[in-house]
């Protein structure tokens, strides 16, 4: 069987690698002829080796998966930056939703960092000029170098985004004065913004030119959610596949190569639910030091993200019967919620309280009137219907977006095929549906548990954007978008590990060799698409 299933699999490869020559010879040529040259010779290289490049990680994956028979926890966090290093390229800089604002953020905290002053004051006010005033009057005030507030690289990829990118890749800095940019930095927790800010403060301190920076600090937030996505694996004492196939979605990836502070929080929050399983399902007995990662796991992702607080109720997964004593248990369990608590109101307290006190609110996108909490209690029944209108008209858009539909700024020509969607949801099934051999542990009452945190934790994304940037004259909420959701899907398809659910073929290395397929076909088709846009 394992004989026949290894050469089915180098069948799989083979012919993956074959279709995607055969689907993109025409366009290889059409795209080659709509690049002008000489002026981007550059963007006709790269596309090319983009091709060749993705075809070889292909070849090379499938030779580790079923030449050298290699199925394990290093390979996993690999995969993910080689992925990663294409999403980096194939979607420049600022084109995932909000980078622009997370990379100013990210350069502000670098300043910190670096013991700089990371804002402007009353003495860059004085030599200002009129444009750095506009933009201080609307909230702009993160100091940059000069050199690295300076156009060209755009909300959609194209040829001349990949043009400067390529020409520029290491270029040096030759900054004389300091400015602000025009993005208002984000108000989170420094902590979603250390690895980006590390890979700008890094860029600095070599004084590398401004796509040189903002390419390292893509590239260290790639790698810490390489790191945190392998912990998270090794950590999961079983169903390891089902975190590696949401690790290596496309949305995933691609949040993972930007600067988007979702990457920190779709990783800690496997990293808190491998804990939890860690601890409820392989762990013998729950000593002091595993409650104080627990406590650290819960007050770095729940602040930054409430939306996400049912999440931590997986902790009351952990039995009573791991602890010396019930006494033990239950002093353990109060000391934990109430310091996550704390920290969740201390990290929140403007905006609850703003949100509590609000009588009227406005959502600026809209120039209109928003909801407020008053709504809620005054007239729950409309309410309910703006939930429910929500999710009759707009569950499949979530669930498209989850995946890779909408990659970049939500740019429809810039999407996974809804082929390759269906490919992502079998690699998905795949990796959670129960094999012959293997012991299920969850109970059917701790999944009716989980099914209710996910619930919840959906319900409060829904009415954070319905009390945040609805306005009235909707009758659904708008503004959520399906990454919202990828911190709760490892949960969600965890439900499904059933005994009475059972395959008898192991095929996870198929599924998450056609995961990795898709990414590549998919980027490649939008290298295609992006090299024909000026």
């Amino acid at each position: 069987m394992k004989r026949l299933l290894r050469t089915k699999g180098l069948w799989l490869a083979a012919g993956s690698i074959l279709l995607l020559m055969f689907l993109f010879v025409r366009t290889y040529m059409k795209t080659i002829v709509g690049i002008p040259s000489p002026e981007f010779e550059p963007v006709r290289r790269f596309y090319w080796w983009f091709i060749v490049f993705g075809c070889g990680f292909l070849a090379a994956l499938a030779f580790l998966l079923w030449i050298k028979d290699v199925f394990n926890q290093w390979l996993f966090p690999l995969v993910v930056i080689g992925l990663g290093t294409f999403y980096l390229f194939a979607l420049t800089p600022f084109t995932a939703p909000d980078e622009a604002a997370h990379f100013v953020t990210a350069y502000r905290l670098s300043s910190q960092m670096m013991g700089k002053q990371a804002v402007a004051g009353d003495d860059f006010l004085k030599h200002a000029t009129p444009e750095e005033k506009e933009r201080l009057k609307k909230g702009a005030n993160v100091l940059v170098r000069s050199d690295d507030d300076v156009s060209g690289l755009y909300a959609e990829p194209g040829q001349r985004t990949y043009n400067r990118i390529l020409t520029e890749l290491f270029s040096l800095d030759h900054s004389q004065s300091e400015t602000v940019r025009e993005e208002v930095p984000v108000n989170a927790t420094p902590v979603v913004y250390l690895p980006q800010a590390a890979g700008i403060t890094l860029a600095r301190l070599l004084h590398l030119g401004y796509i040189p920076l903002v390419y390292l600090g893509r590239f260290m937030n790639l790698l810490a959610f390489a790191a945190m996505a392998a912990v998270s694996v090794r950590l999961m004492p079983f169903k390891k596949e089902v975190l590696m196939a949401v690790s290596c979605l496309p949305m995933t990836l691609h949040l993972a190569s930007s600067y988007s502070y979702d990457t920190a929080f779709i990783g800690m929050s496997m990293l808190l639910l491998s804990w939890c399983f860690h601890l409820a399902y392989e762990k013998e007995e729950i000593k002091l030091k595993d409650l104080l990662v627990l406590t650290l796991l819960l007050i770095l992702l729940e602040p930054g993200k409430i939306v996400y607080l049912p999440a931590a109720g997986i902790c009351l997964l952990i039995p009573k019967s791991k602890f010396k004593s019930n006494r033990h248990y239950w002093i353990s369990l109060f000391c934990i919620l109430g310091v996550m608590l704390l920290a969740v109101f201390l990290v929140n307290r403007l905006i609850l309280s703003a949100w509590a006190g609000a009588t009227e609110s406005y959502v600026g996108w809209s120039e209109a009137a928003g909801y407020n909490l008053s709504d809620v209690w005054q007239r729950p029944f409309y309410v309910f219907t703006v939930f429910y209108e929500t999710l009759v008209t707009q569950y499949d858009y979530y669930l498209v977006t989850m995946l890779g539909g909408f990659l970049g700024n939500l740019d429809p020509n810039l999407t996974v095929p809804p082929v390759c969607l269906t490919l992502l949801w079998y690699a998905l099934f795949i990796s959670v549906v129960k094999r012959e051999g293997e012991v299920v542990k969850m109970t059917d009452g701790q999944k009716l548990w989980i099914l209710f945190l996910v619930f919840t934790s959906a319900v409060l994304v829904l009415t954070s954007m319905f009390l945040g940037y609805t306005p009235r004259n909707l009758t659904y909420i708008t503004g959520v978008q399906g990454r919202y959701f990828i911190p709760l899907l490892p949960l969600l398809l965890l439900t499904i590990y059933d005994r009475r659910l059972v395959i008898g073929v192991d095929l996870r290395k198929s599924a998450w060799y056609l995961e990795c397929f898709v990414s590549i076909y998919a980027l490649i088709r939008i290298c295609s698409t992006s090299c024909l846009r000026y």
